[in-house]
């Protein structure tokens, strides 16, 4: 039997397919605004100015394992590397706050509670608090590989450790608590594994999949036992520094740490008024494939991912000022890497000038958080029309030739006034999955400044007093270092930029002197007429201040600490 198609029909299918190649490529061409920074990083980083210092001052953030960080392993730890980027105490954690139980809580591996507290101070940040983003359907995207809490696995485990550990609730567990229900996935594709999710994060954002994207990437080190197989790999330094392009690399450090971006689309976020960044402006991710095996690096894969990205981005070559490269300071890959960047970004005699750098020379490799470090390290760049120092940078690696290409390897902190005025940030997994995200500054504002409105006070909240004392302490701090002009989006900032907690303190402060007099009192316990506590559920003040959002203190959060005895073998 022969069917034909009537040419209306055809006509009307023909225009369905010409409409959506239209959509399609809208879509693809839509920037992404970075709205809000949550992170955690070696020595003691919690907040984007920390960060940038610490870059800016070409600081290196590695040192040794701290012997409380052993806990029951400090034999298994003998004879294996120990120098590393650390955080704190990665087994305390807030249970309460999140409603999670401490039978629970115990079970749940440490990288999802780093995520939770990361997540809800990148919301913070973004003066989007969790419990106010009910109506926008939001996405969480994390990269996530390292599963040394298995270690710790006591000899009869239950539903919630298989729960607390298996990789896939790491995305859920943080959907659910916070109420997510946009698209929510863990990625896995090694050292890659953040910038994919941000990749990925992007896609749902321009397919109108969700309105808000968090991409996350996280790495903890709460046993010996990841670090015994990468040993084997003769891929870590024995000095325990990561020294990227030198001719003295000879290897990376592992380290921790957990970073967190969120996104909306650019065209939402400046009709909405928030606080950008910066700019993503595109991605690509691609494959190694048939390299010389399937840990090896692939120069071809690496320059077609150059190449995709800026076709994503719409962007050419020049436009790029800074690679924030990969970047571990190995004999075969940073060679390859620096081949790939010059092929890539087509440098030739009077290119325009184009900086290198790698922040696992501050940091060490953060694996699958290693993409997300230096992706916040480039928004800090671009934020600040500066790029850093690279720390422990001497002499070229014989095997780099950047003679006529016109990359330098900033050996201080310099201005970034001349070349592109984008950057382009590359991760590459171990398991042969590349990925890039290029970066630019945020829009200009308008010319049109609001008139200030007049500042009556402000609220702060917190779910114990004990945290809403500490809470007024930080903000008292913050206060001390700001200018009086500032003192209206500080109060816009507390009273709507953070989540309404039971604890609530109204302070009533026409100034900042007044405010952090009364600031001081609520933190001491001091009874004063500019404080009234209370923890009824009257709605916070109207917003009659302009939407101006500034950075505050996160959460003081609560610790314990919480963990499992592991079942002692003789592995």
């Amino acid at each position: 039997m022969t069917t034909t198609t009537s040419p209306a029909l055809t006509r009307a299918m023909e225009t369905i397919r010409r409409l959506r190649a239209e959509l399609a490529a809208a879509q693809a061409d839509q920037p992404l605004a970075v709205v809000g920074i949550g992170l955690r990083l070696p020595g003691s980083i919690a907040d984007v100015d920390g960060y940038w210092q610490a870059l800016a001052a070409g600081r290196d953030l590695t040192g040794p394992l701290p012997e409380r960080r052993k806990g029951p392993f400090a034999d298994r730890w003998a004879g294996l590397p120990q120098h590393g980027g650390f955080l704190d105490e990665v087994l305390d954690f807030d249970a309460e706050f999140f409603g999670i139980s401490e039978r629970e809580a115990r079970a749940l591996d440490p990288q999802q509670r780093l995520l939770l507290e990361t997540a809800w101070e990148a919301l913070d940040d973004a003066a989007l608090p969790a419990p106010r983003i009910g109506a926008l359907r939001t996405g969480f995207f994390v990269g996530i590989t390292n599963r040394d809490y298995d270690d710790w696995r006591p000899a009869e485990s239950d539903f919630l450790w298989g729960v607390g550990n298996a990789h896939c609730y790491a995305a859920g567990r943080v959907a659910y608590t916070l109420g997510f229900t946009g698209p929510s996935m863990t990625v896995d594709t090694s050292c890659s594994s953040s910038l994919v999710a941000v990749h990925l994060a992007r896609q749902a954002l321009v397919r109108g999949e969700c309105d808000l994207a968090l991409a996350a990437g996280v790495n903890l080190i709460v046993s010996p036992g990841s670090t015994r197989l990468i040993a084997q790999s003769a891929l870590l330094a024995p000095d325990g520094r990561c020294k990227p392009f030198d001719a003295a690399a000879n290897g990376f450090t592992r380290s921790e740490g957990c970073g967190v971006v969120v996104l909306k689309r650019l065209a939402d976020a400046e009709r909405d008024g928030d606080r950008i960044h910066a700019v993503v402006q595109g991605t690509a991710v691609n494959q190694d494939g048939r390299s010389a095996s399937i840990t090896a690096p692939n120069v071809l894969s690496q320059i077609d991912l150059f190449r995709a990205a800026l076709a994503d981005a719409g962007l050419t070559a020049d436009d790029i000022g800074l690679v924030e490269a990969h970047g571990t300071g190995t004999a075969l890959g940073d060679p390859i890497e620096m081949e790939a960047i010059v092929a890539g970004l087509d440098r030739k005699a009077g290119s325009p000038p184009l900086r290198v750098g790698s922040v696992k020379a501050n940091l060490g490799h953060l694996e699958s958080a290693a993409g997300m470090a230096g992706l916040i390290k480039a928004v800090l760049c671009v934020r600040h029309g500066a790029v850093p120092p690279l720390t422990h940078f001497r002499t070229l690696n014989p095997r780099i030739d950047l003679t006529g290409t016109g990359i330098t390897l900033p050996t201080a902190l310099e201005p970034w006034t001349d070349g592109g005025r984008f950057a382009a940030v590359s991760s590459f997994g171990m398991s042969g999955t590349n990925a890039q995200v290029i970066v630019g500054a945020a829009p200009e504002a308008g010319v049109e400044v609001p008139t200030p409105a007049p500042v009556t006070g402000f609220e702060l909240s917190a779910r114990t007093p004990q945290a809403l004392r500490a809470l007024a302490d930080a903000y008292r701090q913050r206060l001390g270092e700001l200018t009086d002009d500032q003192y209206g989006a500080f109060a816009y900032t507390a009273t709507h930029g953070r989540a309404r907690h039971p604890h609530r303190a109204r302070i009533t402060a026409p100034d900042p002197a007044t405010a952090r007099a009364a600031l001081t009192a609520l933190a001491t316990g001091t009874p004063t007429a500019a404080v009234t506590l209370t923890t009824d559920d009257t709605p916070a003040p109207a917003a009659d201040l302009p939407r101006t959002v500034l950075d505050l203190p996160h959460y003081p959060w609560q610790r314990r600490h919480l963990a499992v005895e592991p079942e002692r073998t003789d592995a």
